[in-house]
Formats: structure tokens, sequence, C-alpha cells
């Protein structure tokens, strides 16, 4: 008996030695990291380096690590590699230099394959892409510019509306829903054709969605990284369904609005109005009519047009807030932007052909782009095979996240980054607008921002037409609205209200 007893001693000691053993293996092998990859913290079972990014100053941490680990660094979050490109120099070496390397875009971990992760503009890869990209620059530059009052037109009208909607209110206004709506229906003019009014429920509901998907969406990569099965478990934990199926109903809104758009594409009004979707549409008819093989269909149109609306809106309509909220700040400035329109246009609000004639006015629209930095962390890259860049292994599938604060912000390039000067993009005399390569606010390469051009026409009128126009004030005398933002996937400034006065 007594052997016996020993027996399973000596079995359930051996038992327990092997799995403490492969215990061990198991946490070493996700606790280290492979050979040459860039450098970072020690990595924590399960969540990675996920305690490294614990902070409120999220820009403020990738700082410090930069310093510590230099400019090309990696955390890992769960078991997904993350690699931080940081500097001028570092983020344009990968973007431009080896564009053809670094140009795959990393998708979403909670829904890889879904038509609004494989199609469209932001996350479609090889001729899907680029003859996406290439048709959208064509058509964005038909639509705005080959008439050129078009967009001045369009941007006019929404000042007004702005104008005439803020000017009633006899309290200070929270200006961000009524500016988001208005910068959006610029938009919803460009792809649809469709203006809706700036109070309309359903354009409410639809930003107020996308605001939350922003917000949602890092915490969703997170958590999915770091414990991947919890999208299989029963009960919707992370509420992806419910995000899947608030994205499923705004874009049965947005098809309603293709649809409008073909069922009124032989008449006379349509056919002296251009828009992306109706251009598109052209497109794929023609392309059937020829028997030509096409990536050019119906889903992917409708992606593409949700990718330009929802990147089209947010970035831009928040910039122009966080300038307004520098004017406030700086009424100097305000009153010189007011002087130098006064000077060059008399009564008449600025146009697209006026920036050339506005130096001054256009050194703060970019030094106001340059501070607010709405995109700090560029969208997320990847490359598609292990690849060496500046000594160190960038392995298949990790993630590459350009950080563009890191340039925006750098004191070696920038004097008191954190003081908002316009003089800084002027010459010497002031006489004239002069860009430093490093201002990379729209990314760089193949993956830039396909509306880069539009977005700084957009806030150079919105801007300039809105200070012609009023005079802005902070709700209270000597309280200023404050600096420091909030982080999710655009840097938003926090809640502040104006008050505004006609000139």
């Amino acid at each position: 008996m007594e052997e016996t007893i020993f027996r399973y001693i000596d079995k359930s000691f051996i038992s327990t030695l092997l799995v403490f053993i492969c215990t061990l293996l198991l946490v070493y092998m996700n606790t280290r990291r492979r050979r040459n990859v860039p450098p970072g913290p020690p990595l924590l079972p399960i969540v990675g380096n996920l305690h490294s990014l614990m902070s409120r100053d999220t820009l403020g941490r990738l700082s410090e690590l930069r310093r510590q680990y230099g400019d090309i660094f990696g955390l890992y979050m769960g078991n997904q590699l993350m690699i931080f490109l940081n500097g001028y120099d570092t983020i344009h070496d990968a973007l431009v230099k080896k564009g053809s390397l670094f140009m795959f875009r990393a998708k979403p971990a909670y829904e890889k394959k879904s038509i609004y992760n494989t199609k469209g503009l932001i996350f479609s890869e090889g001729k899907l892409w680029k003859d996406g990209r290439q048709f959208a620059l064509s058509a964005l530059q038909e639509i705005c510019f080959s008439d050129k009052r078009f967009l001045d037109n369009v941007i006019e009208e929404e000042i007004d509306h702005l104008f005439n909607t803020i000017t009633m209110k006899e309290n200070p206004v929270e200006i961000e829903q009524l500016l988001n709506s208005s910068v959006a229906n610029v938009t919803f003019r460009i792809v649809y054709g469709h203006r809706f009014e700036l109070n309309d429920t359903w354009l409410k509901w639809f930003q107020k969605t996308v605001r939350q998907f922003s917000e949602n969406y890092v915490i969703h990569e997170v958590v999915l990284n770091c414990l991947p099965f919890i999208k299989h478990l029963p009960g919707d934990l992370l509420g992806l369904q419910k995000t899947i199926t608030k994205i499923n109903e705004i874009m049965t809104y947005l098809t309603q609005l293709i649809d409008n758009v073909k069922h009124n594409s032989n008449t006379e009004v349509e056919k002296q109005t251009c828009s992306f979707a109706g251009m598109y549409l052209e497109k794929i008819a023609n392309d059937k009519d020829n028997e030509v093989e096409s990536t050019f269909e119906d889903d992917n149109l409708k992606v593409a047009s949700y990718h330009l609306i929802v990147a089209g809106s947010e970035t831009t309509s928040t910039t122009i807030r966080w300038i307004l909220l520098y004017l406030v700040r700086n009424p100097d400035i305000q009153e010189k932007i007011y002087s130098e329109l006064l000077q060059k246009l008399g009564e008449d609000l600025p146009s697209v052909n006026d920036r050339k004639r506005l130096p001054y006015t256009n050194a703060v629209i970019l030094e106001g782009i340059r501070i607010s930095n709405v995109a700090p962390l560029a969208m997320p890259h990847t490359v598609t095979t292990d690849t060496m860049f500046n000594g160190f292994l960038i392995p298949e599938k990790s993630v590459l996240i350009p950080n563009l604060n890191s340039a925006l912000m750098d004191p070696l390039i920038w004097d008191c980054p954190k003081e908002f000067r316009p003089e800084r993009f002027m010459n010497e005399t002031l006489s004239e607008v002069v860009v430093p390569k490093q201002f990379i606010a729209f990314s760089l390469g193949p993956r830039s921002c396909i509306g880069e051009t539009l977005a700084r026409i957009e806030i150079f009128l919105f801007v300039a037409g809105l200070v012609k126009k009023l005079k802005i004030y902070p709700e209270k005398d000597g309280i200023l609205p404050d600096t420091e933002g909030i982080l999710a996937t655009t840097y938003n400034p926090k809640p502040f209200k104006i008050r505004v006065y006609k000139r």
C-alpha cells in the first residue's frame, strides 16, 4: 500500500512539475521579443506592454518612450506587435523611400474580412485600392476644381446658415455640433449631391455614432489583441455586434442617397450637379457596356462613399474648432486676419483663389493644422513579409503606426512648438507662405490623405469666412478655453463655448 501511495505521489508530482514547466515556457514565449525587432519595455503575460501606455497623456507617454528607446520602438498589445515610427526622417524613409513595402493597411482585429475592411478607400489593397484611389483623386479634382466657384458657393452657403443660426442665440454657444454639420454638408454635397439642415436628426445621430465608433475602436483593438477569444463568447461583451448593426443602419441610409443619385441621373438638375457617387455609377455603367474587367461595383461604391464622408468631415471640422479656440485665445491674431481680409478683399468673402493673396490668413490656417494635429497617429500600416528597416526586423503582419505628432511638435524643427505662431509659416518679410517639409499633418507616401487639398481649402474658407463676418470671444472674459485636448482616434478640444458678434 505504501508503495502505491509513493507511486501516486510521484505521478502527481511529475504532472504538476510538467504543468509548471509548460506554464513557465508559455509565459516566457509571450514575454520575450523576437531577435532584432525594435526595442521596447519588458513584457507582461497576456497584456504585453499595455501597462506602458497607461497614461492620461498618451502622446506625452509616446514621447517618453521615444527618448528611452529611439525613433523606432515596439510595444506589444497582447500578442500583436505595434511598431511606432517617430520623427520626420524615419517616417519619410518608411512611407516614401520604402513606400512600396509599407503601403499595406493593417486591418481592425474585430472583423477583418467584412466589406467595410476590405473594400472602399481606407483598408482595400492591390488593384482595388489603386483603382479606387486614382478614381477618387480624379473625381474630387473634377468636382471641386473644374468649376472654380463650386467650393466657394457651397461653403459660402454653409457659412451663411451657420452665421444665421449662431447669431440668433442670445447666450454663448457650443459650436461643435453646428460646425460638424456645416462641414459634413460640404462632404455630403461632394459625395452625394445632398444637403441636410444643420439640426437634422439623422445627421446628428450619424455624427454621434461615428464619434462613438472612434472612441470604442482603440478599446476594441486592445482587448481583442490581449484576449482574442472574447469575440467568440456569447453575450456580445464588447458591443461588437451592436457596432456592426449601427454601421449597417448607416449604410442603409447612405445607400438610399446613392439610389437617389441613380433615380435622378437623367434629370436636367442632376446633369448639372456633379457628385462622386454619380461619377462612380457612370464608371460602373461604362465598364459594363464595354465589357471591361473592372474593380468598380456597387459594394465598393457604398464603402468608398462612407469612407469619404467619415474621413472628410470629422477631422476637418475638429481642426476648424481648434483654430477658433486659438483665435479666441489670441484676439490680436483674429484682428490681423480681419485686417488682411478687409484690405485685400473689401466686403467680399474669401474664395479658393484668394489664398496666395492672403498670406497671413493662410499661415494661421497652416499653424492651426500643425498645432491641433487632430490625427496625431496616422492610420496603421503593415508589411506582408518580414522586412528589415533601419537595422530592425519588422515582422510580417506587425502594425506600424507613424507618430505624426513627433514631427509636428518636434522642438528641433519648430521653435516652442506648443505656442501658436503663424509667422513660422512665413518668409522673413511676412509676404509669402513657406511650408517646411516636416509639415506632414496629412501623412506621407502612397497612403497619404486623399482629401488633403480639399481639407486645407475647406479649413481656409470656413475660418476666413467666419472671421470676416464675426468677432469671436470666450464664454466669459478672462476665462480662456483649454489647449489640452482629448485623444481618441482623433485629438479633440475639450468642450468650450464662444460669444459671437456681427462685424
